[in-house]
């Protein structure tokens, strides 16, 4: 498995917490970001000026109005998560750690920001934590492709879990027959498992889904002529 991340790299799209972002970050702090509501995140109201800077894109404005209310609210667990996913549009995948288990420390669990974290985790190379993120967003939702699908790409990253990863992969697309990045990914995990006919089985179903896409059709070409 020693090039699985070259090759990769090199078919689709790179790195597990890119084709994640791709797929399942939010554009904000709306409501609708925030996924199915716990009991207990009723209690929390976040700043109205912080989170329109979220909303807007304007990153570099919510982090400072975020910062600021938690000046006042320290213990706002809302507040907290989405000053960690704005931190996590910078880059600083460290302080988005910090302040998403430090929601989830104040009570603050939902799919979201389990789903987030288990992309910062990836971000920072700790795939054992990833998959411990995923799971427990899965817990909170298990019938979710893409968390099955980001539980699947953190055990492939890890090299030594291909049950697994197959597994998952498998349920995503069981939930969601027209989840393309999983059928993609499942098909470069069949590929490296030597299983050329379920590597093509997989591609040929992305093609019936999507006949445009370049990236299955490139492969699939690829494959049958080893």
């Amino acid at each position: 498995m020693a090039n699985r991340k070259a090759f990769r790299h090199w078919t689709f799209m790179g790195s597990l917490a890119f084709v994640l972002s791709a797929i399942y970050l939010g554009t904000g702090c709306s409501k609708a970001f925030l996924g199915k509501k716990p009991d207990a995140e009723k209690n929390w109201i976040c700043d109205n000026e912080a989170d329109e800077a979220m909303k807007r894109n304007d990153y570099a404005a919510g982090i400072s109005l975020h910062e600021r209310f938690l000046e006042k609210e320290p213990e706002n667990a809302l507040a907290l998560y989405h000053l960690g996913y704005a931190y996590g549009h910078t880059g600083d995948h460290p302080k988005e750690v910090s302040y998403c288990e430090r929601a989830i420390a104040h009570g603050f669990k939902n799919d979201r920001i389990f789903f987030n974290l288990g992309m910062a985790y990836a971000d920072l190379n700790d795939v054992e934590k990833s998959v411990g993120a995923f799971r427990k967003a899965l817990e909170i939702e298990p019938d979710s492709a893409d968390i099955r699908f980001g539980l699947a790409m953190a055990y492939y990253e890890m090299g030594i879990a291909d049950k697994q990863a197959e597994e998952e992969f498998l349920n995503a697309i069981k939930i969601d027959p027209r989840h393309v990045d999983a059928r993609l990914y499942l098909s470069l995990l069949y590929r490296e498992l030597g299983e050329i006919q379920k590597a093509a089985e997989q591609l040929h179903k992305v093609l019936e889904i999507d006949p445009t896409h370049s990236g299955a059709r490139k492969f699939l070409k690829k494959i049958e002529q080893e």
